[in-house]
């Protein structure tokens, strides 16, 4: 059994100073993972990349690939004790499809998850602003594109599933490195995806899709008055679903900070 780490590289990414030190770069995980289909109970983990910022601000990416199926509860491990060093990770689309898929993946090898405390999913904050920004998708392509980035790797996460079990079958290097180059840039310009983010959730102008209604701020700011509710939260900002559910929250008597911050960060 052999589990493989490599392309351990280093990337200048050109990040803002400013962004890169109020959000704490350096303690957050960035990640991705390959699978051989999209059934949790069935499927396997085959390749994930884990990148972060070094204390010399370069950006390394550690990879683990899986030589076979059988190797997937070795890489989860590894990749497990890795992982334990942050509190935050950060994906794109990542709540919905990744980390579930990980912990998953991790109960079916006899292996406890631990959530981190905190996952920034870039593709949720992302996602009411992109027809505003002038994108017609919100993929994790069509992002990097309208910021400028122009990948080397050609292929999709379907293609990365065939490749992994003609793989299997030739032992070819040549497939394994084409899902190793496309698993790493789906990790390496994340960082940059999340200053846009940044930029967008800070600039006035721009205004979410579906966002709160003038009727729901006033009843919500009434609601968080009476009860007392102090939270360093932009009401004005979330958006209408978000709002509806923080109201029956709080008319139900079920809520506290933690809910609180679920509801705004999930709901978009």
């Amino acid at each position: 059994m052999k589990i493989m780490f490599c392309r351990e590289c280093k990337e200048n990414l050109f990040i803002d100073e400013q962004f890169f030190n109020k959000y704490n770069m350096k303690d957050i995980a960035f990640f991705d993972i390959e699978t051989t289909g999209f059934g949790k109970e069935q499927d396997r983990i085959v390749l994930i990349s884990l990148g972060r910022f070094a204390e010399n601000g370069n950006f390394m990416i550690k990879q683990y690939f899986a030589e076979g199926l059988d190797d997937e509860k070795e890489l989860l491990i590894v990749f497990k004790e890795d992982i334990g060093l942050y509190d935050i990770w950060c994906s794109y689309n990542g709540m919905a499809f990744d980390e579930p898929f990980i912990k998953k993946r991790m109960e079916a090898s006899g292996i406890e998850f631990i959530s981190l405390k905190q996952h920034v999913d870039l593709y949720r904050l992302i996602r009411p602003y992109y027809k505003q920004l002038g994108m017609e998708r919100c993929n994790l392509k069509t992002v990097e594109k309208h910021i400028g980035i122009e990948r080397e790797d050609k292929i999709d996460g379907g293609m990365s599933v065939q490749l992994y079990y003609m793989y299997l079958n030739t032992k070819e290097e040549e497939l394994k490195d084409l899902m190793l180059l496309h698993n790493y840039e789906d990790v390496l310009h994340l960082p940059r995806i999340y200053e846009l983010v940044f930029n967008t959730l800070n600039d006035c102008s721009i205004v979410r899709e579906n966002c709160v209604t003038e009727k729901q701020l006033r009843f919500l700011k009434t609601l968080f008055r009476r009860n007392n509710i102090h939270i360093d939260i932009e009401l004005e900002k979330i958006s209408k679903k978000a709002a509806s559910r923080l109201i029956n929250a709080i008319l139900n008597k079920e809520y506290d900070e933690e809910t609180i911050s679920n509801i705004i960060n999930n709901s978009y």
